[in-house]
């Protein structure tokens, strides 16, 4: 697994972001990724892309201040399979 989708999934699980508790996806993905070259990015983005598709995050679309934007949380019948994973 990525670095940087383990520390994504880390951060949710600390914080337990899990189910109907969500957190912004620009914001945490854009702060887990800065550091990553281009060639890593696009694993990560693949990989990310992964863990959506195996239902192992839930992504919501979410009214803000500034119109809407998709959040994203653990999916609770999953975590024990995340767990297992860190």
């Amino acid at each position: 697994m990525e670095a940087a989708t383990e520390a994504i999934l880390q951060f949710l699980v600390n914080k337990r972001y899990i189910g109907r508790r969500h957190f912004p996806e620009k914001k945490l993905i854009s702060s887990r990724t800065k550091w990553l070259s281009k060639e890593e990015r696009r694993a990560f983005e693949k990989e990310y892309k992964k863990l959506l598709s195996e239902n192992c995050l839930t992504r919501t679309k979410k009214r803000t201040g500034k119109g809407t934007e998709w959040h994203i949380a653990l999916n609770p019948r999953k975590i024990r399979e995340i767990y297992e994973v860190l």
